[in-house]
């Protein structure tokens, strides 16, 4: 795989992602203490403004082996974050994961970014793509199909959550040879 030496900025025409940058801190705390976001992410609880800030600035330029990014909106707002991460280097495996902030739910955010993800997967040559959902958030399985992804089995009891419960996980995967809808 041809893995970026920088940070990607990919567009469709409505979302941009881009790198984080400091003046996103503050979107990112509110997102992150949205109790929908806390349930279904591994983010530290309480989340703190600190937290934040470590999260911006750790995320700014590091690309490997996986970035993070602002999902941001036509006036460059951060309505949510994505990244891209190297599951298997040798086997040229990726996995996205998303959290789309509270006032931007509903409008195929999710969607939008995990295909632009999935189309910049396989410009730097990923021969599969991983994407995994938390049993108990069906709004997310439904991104993965949109976006063309099998289902590919669960894995029971896997994520310990921040509700201290375990929780099962959805597996997704694609393939270039998938039919994309």
């Amino acid at each position: 795989m041809d893995w970026p030496r920088t940070i990607p900025i990919l567009t469709d025409g409505v979302i941009t992602l881009r790198p984080l940058e400091v003046d996103d801190v503050d979107a990112v705390m509110a997102t992150s203490l949205d109790p929908d976001s806390a349930a279904f992410t591994s983010i530290p609880s309480p989340y703190t403004r600190a937290d934040a800030v470590e999260f911006v600035d750790a995320s700014a330029s590091k690309v490997w082996p996986g970035f993070e990014v602002a999902i941001a909106d036509a006036d460059d707002a951060l309505i949510g974050t994505c990244g891209l991460r190297i599951r298997d280097e040798e086997s040229a495996v990726t996995e996205i994961g998303y959290m789309v902030s509270p006032w931007a739910r509903g409008h195929g955010i999710a969607t939008r970014a995990t295909v632009l993800l999935v189309d910049y997967s396989w410009s730097i040559g990923a021969q599969r793509i991983a994407l995994n959902a938390d049993a108990d958030n069906p709004a997310s399985c439904r991104v993965a199909a949109r976006c063309g992804f099998v289902e590919e089995g669960v894995l029971r009891s896997v994520r310990l959550g921040t509700d201290g419960r375990r929780h099962d996980v959805v597996l997704h995967g694609l393939l270039p040879t998938d039919p994309r809808p």
